[in-house]
C-alpha cells in the first residue's frame, strides 16, 4: 500500500509538472505570436554627399528593402515615397519620436568606410533621399560613392510591411 500510495503522488507530481510545461509552452509560442514585428530597412545609393549635417543619397531607385527578425523572417519593399510619409506616424514607437540609429557602409574607389548615424527628418527629391543626421561613430568624406545605409528596426516597419502586404493584396 505505501508503494501504490508513493506512485500516485509521483504519478500526481509529474502530471503538475507536464501542465505547467504546457502552460509555459502555450504562453510562451501565444506571446511571440503576439509580439510586434520589427523589421531592418536597406536602402542603396549610386553616390551621396554629406555637409552640414544633412545626408543626401542620390541614385536610390523607388523602393526601401526590409527584412524581418526571427521568428517571422517576412521581407519586403516599401516605395521610399510611402517610408517618408510614415516616418512621424502615429505610430506606438515612430523614427520620428525615436529617431533610428542607421550604418552607411561606403565603397569609394575599392576602400569601405563604415559611419555610424542617428537619422532624422527625411525628404524625398526626386531620385534623392535627405537626412538630417548626427554623426556617433566613424566619419564621412564630404563626396560619397556607392553606398548602402542600414536602418535599426523598428515597430513603424510592421505597419508598412503590413500597409504594403494589403496594397499588393486586398483581399
Amino acid at each position: 500500500m505505501g508503494a501504490a500510495t508513493v506512485g500516485k503522488k509521483t504519478f500526481a507530481a509529474i502530471a503538475a509538472a507536464g501542465w505547467l510545461a504546457g502552460v509555459a509552452f502555450f504562453t510562451a509560442e501565444a506571446a511571440r505570436a503576439e509580439a510586434p514585428e520589427e523589421f531592418d530597412f536597406v536602402q542603396t545609393a549610386t553616390s551621396g554627399s554629406f555637409r552640414d549635417g544633412i545626408l543626401t543619397l542620390e541614385g536610390i531607385g523607388k523602393t526601401t528593402v526590409f527584412f524581418g527578425e526571427r521568428p517571422n523572417r517576412d521581407v519586403g519593399e516599401i516605395p521610399y515615397d510611402e517610408f517618408v510619409k510614415s516616418w512621424g506616424a502615429a505610430a506606438k514607437e515612430s523614427f520620428a519620436d525615436n529617431p533610428p540609429n542607421a550604418s552607411l557602409v561606403t565603397h569609394d574607389g575599392g576602400q569601405a568606410g563604415i559611419a555610424i548615424l542617428e537619422l532624422s527628418e527625411p525628404e524625398l527629391a526626386g531620385n534623392a533621399i535627405r537626412y538630417h543626421v548626427k554623426l556617433l561613430a566613424g566619419g564621412l568624406p564630404e563626396k560619397i560613392g556607392p553606398a548602402s545605409l542600414f536602418i535599426d528596426p523598428g515597430l513603424l516597419a510592421a505597419a508598412l510591411f503590413k500597409l504594403h502586404q494589403y496594397k499588393q493584396n486586398p483581399h
